[in-house]
This record gives C-alpha cells, sequence and structure tokens, in this order.
C-alpha cells in the first residue's frame, strides 16, 4: 500500500508539471468509472463480459467528463487524479482491514493535486515547468476551474464509500475531506477572481477609449436595429 502510494504521488508530479492545460477526451472506460463513483459503486470491480470489444465497435471518447448530469471539460492530470481516487476507493472496500490507512492517502492525493495546480496555474509555474507555457490565459484558468468543479463533485461519494467501510468511532477521520472541499472551493473562488482581473485588463486597456466616446443614452432610445446604430465592438 505504502509503495503504490509512493508510487501514485510521483505519477501525479510528473502528470501535473507535465500538463499542458489541454482538454483531453474521455473514454468510455473512464466516464463508467465516474459513473460508478456517482452511483455509490466506486468500491465495486466492473466485470469483463465476452470477448474484449474491436477498436472498430468500441464506443468513441466524449470531449468531456460528466458527474451528476454536469459536464467538465478536463486535462489529462485530473483524469488521472480521478483514476487514483477510484483505486484507493476499491482497496478500503475489498480490504476493510485498510480503509483506515486509505483515508489519509486519499487526502493526500487530493491536497498535492490541490496545491499542485495553484502552484502552477494562478502562480505561473508551468511557464518554468516541464509544460514550458508562454503564458497563462484564460482558457487555462477555465480548464482548471472544470477540474476542481468535478473533484469537487466526487468529494462527496468518496466520502461516503469511506464512511461505509470504517467503523464509527473512525468517522472523524473524514473531517479532513471536507477541509479539502472548502479549500477546493476557496481555489476555485481565487481562480474566477483572477479571470475577472484579466477581462477587466482588456476592458481597461482594449475598449476603455471606445466605451467613454459612445452614447448609450442615445443608443438606447433609438432603439435596436435603428438606422445609424453604431455596430458591437469586435470584442464582444
Amino acid at each position: 500500500v505504502e509503495r503504490n502510494h509512493e508510487r501514485q504521488m510521483t505519477s501525479l508530479v510528473a502528470a501535473l508539471d507535465g500538463e499542458k492545460w489541454v482538454q483531453c477526451d474521455v473514454s468510455a472506460e473512464r466516464q463508467a468509472s465516474l459513473d460508478r463513483m456517482c452511483t455509490g459503486k466506486a468500491g465495486l470491480v466492473q466485470p469483463r463480459r465476452g470477448p474484449p470489444l474491436s477498436t472498430a465497435s468500441a464506443a468513441p471518447p466524449a470531449p468531456t467528463a460528466f458527474a451528476e448530469g454536469t459536464s467538465y471539460k478536463v486535462v489529462w492530470s485530473c483524469l488521472l487524479l480521478t483514476e487514483m481516487l477510484l483505486t484507493d476507493l476499491q482497496c478500503a472496500a475489498h480490504f476493510q482491514t485498510l480503509a483506515t490507512s486509505m483515508v489519509p492517502k486519499i487526502c493526500e492525493l487530493l491536497r498535492l493535486f490541490n496545491s499542485r495546480t495553484t502552484q502552477l496555474v494562478l502562480g505561473a509555474g508551468a511557464i518554468h515547468s516541464a509544460a514550458r507555457l508562454r503564458t497563462i490565459n484564460a482558457k487555462h484558468l477555465a480548464l482548471v476551474t472544470h477540474c476542481l468543479g468535478l473533484a469537487g463533485r466526487l468529494l462527496p461519494h468518496a466520502r461516503a464509500a469511506l464512511m461505509a467501510q470504517l467503523p464509527s468511532r473512525q468517522h472523524g477521520l473524514l473531517a479532513d475531506l471536507d477541509r479539502i472541499k472548502r479549500d477546493y472551493a476557496e481555489h476555485t473562488e481565487k481562480v474566477l477572481a483572477k479571470f475577472v482581473s484579466i477581462v477587466a485588463g482588456i476592458v481597461e486597456h482594449s475598449l476603455a477609449q471606445r466605451i467613454g466616446g459612445t452614447d448609450f443614452d442615445r443608443r438606447a432610445a433609438a432603439g435596436p436595429g435603428a438606422e445609424g446604430e453604431e455596430g458591437l465592438c469586435p470584442f464582444l
């Protein structure tokens, strides 16, 4: 268990450091894993029935991940995190004596993803990491919010799956997951605030003069589609 956790931590760090923050497709198998987590079946291993499907007959990958009816545009490192979470939850379900030790390991994985993502995107560390991004833009911020949203959506299900395996006297261990969920929410708020500042900067430097010279009262009085009405600016 310890060696597997160390390998997971190393793999997640490597995936995040090399992350280009480009949206990736979600295979049908990975979506099925997400569905199992969201329906309380995280501890169940999907049985294989019949011969493996050929490439031609296999379901094509989807551009987004779905969790509880909400779609998320995710990157590879986020999918890797969900795969690791599912593996650890299955371990806790199949070997209940290990459930207590799996709680801090799952928390450590979630904290690593949150802190490292903060450093790479909000802290612009991805410019100097193995990914060598030229800049951090609004698209990267949007992908981060979706990845954090997916992880936050799965957290209550992971908590419930662990609670089912723990004796009642050890349910207090799950309070750490509640704190992590708050950390994810705070991180999302910071990313959204950064996005707002980017948009404000665009308005200030590119549109301030145009907006300042526009008579909005006259345009409102003229009504939409009136002759001589000024067109929308290219930004809008």
